[in-house]
């Protein structure tokens, strides 16, 4: 990483310089890039405030390492004014651009603001797959498939590429590729995360189940099945898996072994209100199924009881609930890059 070689570099010079003159003291910027390598924050904000306050011209880095500050330190509103004062500073600069677009996007996802700084941010850091991937998810939640597969597809084509990042970026993809009817692209792009996801110590459940989402809309039975159950082996507490089992298991005509899986579901982490409830569904149906009359009607008291939420549209990134931070390189805050 650029920042860890400008570390060892300063280390390695000033301990050379050491045996004929005294080490220069480090410059606040120097001090502040330091300080946030080794998670000090809260001790690097004073310095660089300081910095923005000064007659003279900041350098960006200090705006881009403050806002992230800020961001770490729990208050957002402070980071997305710090980003827009480094904007008025240098204006058009990508980065702070895709920072403070990602920042907005987070609080709002249909933010047009957000949209157009990602997009920018995008075309003008065309080797930054963090920031296509980004502008893939807003373009997602706000309609715009096929943008979100073409950023996508860029940013994969990218060198060096994690496989954290490999895993959130196909699985996207093949979001984008499935709303878009391209059953074949969305396919492959879910098989590759599969393939990824398959090889991790911590196993992603979301990924697993936007594949299945897939499938069971293409009626493709048998391979969801296949995910479900290796979803189940890897993550056995996993509340949505287990009421997809149930879903077909109800549908195979075996509404014994479908209630003892909604139940589990019901007992597991990872659901939500409308998960729940088409949960009481499922066990209402199968114990009608088996003439359990009286199991059934606490189920339907259950639901009469829960009624069905207006569904809001998922906030940000966590729609996916995948890590936004998916360059393989870290910021270089000693600002070589710009």
């Amino acid at each position: 990483m650029s920042s860890l070689r400008f570390l060892l570099g300063l280390a390695l010079g000033t301990t050379f310089a050491a045996a004929w003159q005294p080490a220069k003291p480090l410059d606040p910027l120097s001090v502040a890039q330091q300080q946030l390598a080794s998670g000090r924050c809260s001790e690097a904000v004073p310095g660089l405030t300081k910095m923005l306050q000064g007659t003279a011209k900041a350098p960006l880095p200090a705006y881009l390492m403050l806002s992230y500050c800020h961001r770490e330190l729990g208050d957002p509103e402070l980071a997305v004014q710090t980003l827009r004062r480094g904007l008025k500073a240098w204006p058009a600069s990508p980065l702070p651009e895709r920072t403070l677009g990602e920042l907005l996007f987070r609080a709002k996802y249909d933010s047009t603001e957000a949209g157009q700084l990602l997009e920018h941010a995008a075309r003008m850091l065309p080797r930054d797959p963090e920031g296509k991937h980004y502008y893939a998810q807003w373009a997602y939640l706000n309609a715009r498939h096929r943008i979100c597969a073409t950023q996508e597809q860029q940013a994969l084509a990218l060198p060096g590429l994690s496989d954290l990042a490999l895993l959130q970026m196909n699985t996207l993809l093949g979001m984008c590729e499935g709303s878009l009817e391209n059953a074949a692209s969305a396919r492959a792009a879910f098989e590759r995360a599969m393939a990824v996801n398959a090889k991790q110590t911590a196993y992603d459940p979301i990924s697993a189940m936007q594949y299945v989402q897939f499938l069971t809309r293409y009626n493709e039975a048998s391979r969801a099945a296949e995910v479900v159950e290796e979803l189940l082996r890897r993550v056995p507490s996993f509340g949505p898996a287990h009421l997809e089992k149930a879903k077909y298991l109800d549908r195979a005509g075996q509404p014994g072994l479908a209630i003892e899986e909604a139940r589990l579901a019901l007992a597991s982490a990872g659901n939500d209100l409308n998960a729940e409830r088409a949960a009481h569904t499922l066990l209402a149906r199968c114990f009608n199924a088996a003439g359990n009359a009286e199991e059934a009607a606490k189920e339907q008291q259950w639901i009469a009881a829960h009624p069905n939420p207006e569904t809001p549209r998922p906030q940000g990134p966590a729609c996916f609930r995948l890590t936004c931070t998916t360059a393989s390189v870290s910021i270089d805050w000693s600002g070589a890059a710009w």
